[in-house]
C-alpha cells in the first residue's frame, strides 16, 4: 500500500472518514411511506406547482429554506482576487473527522479547462448557518489539466473523485496517455491529486478507462466501482480493483444485455492493461458488445441493493441487480409520461420528458432526480413508486436558462448541497436567503437547503428542540467495535437500533425508558472482509435521527 493510501486509511480509522449519501442508501425501502415522511426529514414536503422556469427558483418555502454558499465570478479564492469558476456541477460534502457539522464542499466546474473548488465549511450553531472559512482551488497542472469536470463521487475513505466528461485528444506531456477523459482522485484536505505508484508524480485513474465520464459510484467494499459513459459507447461499466481502497489497478467490465428486452445481462471484460487499451476504452467497449443505453449518466447504489442509473436520451431511470458476473431484474423503473403533481391548491399534470442526468438517494430511500433538458425540474421519486403506481413529487423548478446539478447530502441527511448551472444573465428577480443575503440567479450558484428547523437565523428555537436527540459515535470509522453515546434531555422512551443497508435490524442496543442523562452503548458487529456501512437509528422521546457508521477491514 503506497503512502497516499496509508495516510488516508489511518486518518479514517483514527479521525473518522466520509461515506457517500448514495452509498449509504436508506433505512428501508418503505421508510418514506406514500409521500408523507417524518416532518423532520429533508424529503418531507408538499410539491411545488409545476409552472416551469422563472427568474428565480421555486421550492417548498413553507417547510424548507436555502442558504447561498458560493457564486461564480463573485466568490473569491481565499487570499486571491481570482473568483471561482462557472458551470458549477457536482457538489460533494466530505465531513472532517466524521463531524457532520464541519467539512469540505467540493464544487466541479464543467468548463474547458475544467476545475474544482474546495470550500472549508462549518455549521455555526449560534447562528444556525453554514460558514465558509476558506475557498481553495485545485491545481491540475501536474496532470496537464482537466476538462469538463461533470459529476463525480465520494470514496469510502474520504476522498473526492471528479469525472471528466470529454473525449478530447492530445498528449501534451508525452507520457503515453491522452490528457483528458479520465477519473481523477483528490484529497480534500490538501487539495492534491493522488499519486498511486509513489513516484512523486500524481496520476489520473488510467485503469478505469478513458471515456465521457458522467459520475462514479464506489461500493463500501472499497473494491467495486460503477460508472457510465454519456455518449460514445453509451455503456454502463463496472470496475473491480485489485486492492481495496486503491483504484489504480483492476479489471474493467461493460454491461451487455442478453437481448433488447431481456431482464438479464452479462459483464463482459474490456481490455485495460496497456496504455493503448486505456486510451481507447470507448471503442473497446463497443467491440466486445457493450449495450448502448442511450446516453447513460448518473449511476447510484439503491437502498434495495440494486443499481440505479439514468438514460438521458430516453428519460428512463433503469435499475438492475448485480449478481457478480451477471445481472438480473433489469427494469425501466421510471419512464417518460405525464405525472400528476399534487401541490397546495390543486393537481396538475407535468411531463417527465427526457434529460434526467443526476440521481441521489436520501436517508429515507427517496430518489432525487435532477433534470437537464425540457423543464429542468428537480423531482423526488418515493420509495414505494412502481411503474404501475407512480409516486413522484416536484421539489424545485429552476431559473430561466438553467438546470440543477450535483446534489449530495450531509451524512445525517439534514442538509442538501446543490448548484444551479448556467442560469440566464437576464434573471433579475431576487429573494432573501436564510442568512439574510439577497440572492439573484444570474450566475452559477451553489447553495445548501434544509428544513427550516435546521437552517436559518430565525429558527434557532426550533433547532434547539429538534436537536434534543444528540447522538455521537466514536470511533467512526471503526474496526472491531465502536461506542454510541446518546444524550437524553428528559425522562422518556429511548430506542437505539443498528440497521444494515437493506434496512434489516443488526442489533438493538437499547429499547425502553431512561432518566435524563448521557448513556453509552457498545456495538461490536461480526468482522467483515471489506468495509461495511451501518445505520444507527435512534429515538429519544419524539425525536428521531439516523447516523451512518463505517466498519473497515482489519
Amino acid at each position: 500500500m503506497n503512502k497516499f493510501y496509508k495516510r488516508l486509511l489511518f486518518a479514517a480509522i483514527f479521525a473518522g472518514a466520509a461515506v457517500t449519501a448514495e452509498q449509504a442508501g436508506a433505512q428501508s425501502v418503505t421508510a418514506a411511506g406514500s409521500g408523507s415522511p417524518n416532518k423532520n426529514k429533508i424529503g418531507s414536503f408538499t410539491s411545488v406547482k409545476p409552472d416551469g422556469q422563472a427568474e428565480t427558483i421555486t421550492y417548498p418555502s413553507e417547510t424548507h429554506t436555502i442558504q447561498m454558499l458560493a457564486k461564480s465570478n463573485v466568490t473569491n479564492y481565499t487570499g486571491s482576487e481570482e473568483t471561482i469558476g462557472r458551470n458549477n456541477d457536482f457538489t460533494a460534502f466530505i465531513p472532517v473527522a466524521g463531524n457532520v457539522k464541519r467539512g469540505y464542499l467540493t464544487i466541479n466546474h464543467e468548463t474547458s479547462p475544467g476545475g474544482v473548488s474546495i470550500l472549508d465549511m462549518r455549521l455555526d450553531e449560534a447562528s444556525n448557518l453554514w460558514e465558509v472559512d476558506a475557498v481553495r482551488k485545485v491545481d491540475f497542472s501536474p496532470v496537464v489539466q482537466t476538462v469538463r469536470n461533470c459529476s463525480g463521487g465520494i470514496t469510502p475513505w474520504g476522498t473526492l473523485i471528479t469525472s471528466e466528461e470529454t473525449y478530447n485528444t492530445g498528449d501534451a506531456n508525452e507520457d503515453g496517455y491522452q490528457d483528458v477523459g479520465w477519473q481523477v482522485e483528490i484529497d480534500p484536505v490538501s487539495g492534491k491529486i493522488a499519486d498511486y505508484d509513489g513516484d512523486g508524480k500524481p496520476d489520473k485513474l488510467w485503469a478505469i478507462g478513458r471515456m465521457n465520464h458522467e459520475n462514479i459510484a464506489i461500493s463500501p467494499d472499497r473494491v467495486t466501482v460503477y460508472q457510465a459513459e454519456d455518449g460514445g459507447s453509451s455503456g454502463v461499466f463496472k470496475y473491480v480493483a485489485n486492492e481495496p481502497g486503491n483504484l489504480s489497478e483492476g479489471t474493467l467490465y461493460v454491461l451487455k444485455r442478453d437481448s433488447e428486452t431481456s431482464l438479464t445481462g452479462t459483464w463482459v471484460v474490456v481490455p485495460n492493461t496497456t496504455q493503448a487499451d486505456r486510451n481507447n476504452t470507448r471503442s473497446l467497449a463497443i467491440a466486445v458488445g457493450g449495450t448502448n443505453w442511450r446516453n447513460p449518466e448518473d449511476i447510484e447504489f439503491g437502498p434495495d441493493g440494486k443499481m440505479y442509473f439514468t438514460a438521458k436520451g430516453t428519460g428512463t431511470i433503469w435499475r438492475f441487480k448485480d449478481d457478480g458476473m451477471t445481472v438480473s431484474e433489469i427494469e425501466a423503473w421510471v419512464t417518460p409520461q405525464f405525472f400528476n403533481v399534487n401541490y397546495n391548491g390543486g393537481t396538475q399534470a407535468e411531463n417527465w420528458g427526457t434529460g434526467i442526468d443526476n440521481l441521489t438517494f436520501d436517508g429515507e430511500g427517496n430518489l432525487w432526480a435532477l433534470q437537464d433538458g425540457g423543464r429542468n425540474n428537480l423531482w423526488v421519486v418515493r420509495p414505494d413508486h412502481t411503474p404501475e403506481n407512480p409516486k413522484l413529487e416536484l421539489f424545485l423548478t429552476t431559473p430561466f436558462g438553467s438546470e440543477s446539478t450535483g446534489l449530495t447530502f450531509s451524512p445525517d441527511f439534514k442538509y442538501g448541497f446543490i448548484s444551479i448551472q448556467h442560469p440566464s444573465g437576464a434573471n433579475m428577480a431576487t429573494f432573501t436567503d436564510a442568512a439574510g443575503n439577497e440572492v439573484q440567479f444570474d450566475r452559477d450558484i451553489t447553495f445548501v437547503f434544509a428544513r427550516k428547523q435546521f437552517l436559518g437565523k430565525e429558527n434557532n428555537a426550533a433547532v434547539a428542540q429538534a436537536s434534543e436527540n444528540q447522538v455521537g459515535v466514536y470511533p467512526n470509522p471503526f474496526q472491531a467495535n465502536t461506542k454510541v453515546k446518546v444524550a437524553v434531555p428528559r425522562q422518556g422512551y429511548v430506542s437505539v437500533e443498528v440497521l444494515d443497508m437493506q434496512g434489516n435490524k443488526v442489533a438493538t442496543l437499547f429499547n425502553g425508558h431512561l432518566q435524563a442523562g448521557e448513556y453509552t452503548y457498545d456495538f461490536s458487529p461480526s468482522s467483515s472482509s471489506g468495509s461495511t456501512i451501518y445505520l444507527v437509528k435512534t429515538q429519544v422521546n419524539d425525536q428521531k435521527s439516523t447516523t451512518r457508521i463505517l466498519q473497515v477491514n482489519q
